[in-house]
């Protein structure tokens, strides 16, 4: 919203400012390139407020040129028929810029968060990998993930043999030892660690943050896949271990 108001007053203030620059020379310059003027403020609102605000500018610009600039002057009436085609095609221009900006910036921010995503996974899988065995290493796996999301601690729960039921703590953070429960309440994020239809684990998160994004939860998710082939890993090392 605050986007959206910005670019509105953004268009107002702009195109007031290039009515008084082009007003006292409007019968020397040439009306297609004041046109163009008011379409540089049309990309402008749409680079700083989005479509909406766009499709503002394009109309406000579409109103100030027909009254200032299109003879007769200081009317909405236009005097001559290829005005009329210039004005109107000033207008569709003007909302087809404001359309390929927005879906080209719309594009952009995607493959950022989409970049920006990987390497969030990236990162998480790279300490799973670490050479560090035991809760060590879980301790550094959740000490990432709970500061990388903005969490204030966390707990990592495990079924030591793979059943239904007997969740252990495994590994806490900044918490102390039982005080996060699995159960689920405000500010706490629960993720199942699934290996097929067998449950190994439970990763919770608490904090008092925004809810996940739908980016956040699916690279959790996807994680959480990656830990629990993890826990099972090692619960089958345990068992072939002697002793």
């Amino acid at each position: 919203m605050r986007k959206t108001v910005a670019g509105c007053v953004v268009a107002v203030v702009a195109t007031a400012a290039l009515v008084v620059v082009l007003h006292p020379h409007r019968g020397d310059i040439n009306a297609v390139s004041e046109a163009f003027a008011f379409l540089f403020v049309v990309v402008g609102t749409v680079w700083l407020g989005g479509l909406w605000p766009g499709i503002f500018a394009s109309l406000l610009g579409f109103a100030c040129f027909n009254y200032f600039f299109i003879p007769p002057f200081d009317t909405f009436a236009i005097g001559k028929s290829e005005d009329v085609v210039m004005l109107f095609a000033f207008l569709a221009l003007s909302v087809v810029i404001s359309l390929l900006v927005t879906r080209s910036d719309a594009r952009a921010a995607a493959a950022e968060a989409r970049a920006s995503e990987l390497r969030m996974q990236q990162d998480l899988s790279r300490a799973l990998v670490e050479p560090d065995t035991g809760p060590d290493r879980y301790a550094v796996v959740l000490r990432l993930i709970v500061s990388s999301f903005g969490f204030v601690d966390g707990v990592l729960f495990e079924q030591p043999h793979a059943d239904l039921g007997g969740l252990e703590e495994m590994t806490v953070v900044n918490a102390e030892p039982g005080a996060i429960a699995t159960t689920a309440g405000d500010g706490i994020e629960r993720f199942p660690l699934n290996v097929g239809r067998r449950n190994l684990g439970l990763l919770v998160l608490r904090g008092d943050r925004a809810p996940l994004t739908a980016s956040e939860r699916r690279i959790l998710e996807a994680f959480g896949n990656q830990l629990a082939l993890l826990l099972e890993r090692d619960r089958l090392l345990r068992g072939a271990t002697p002793g």
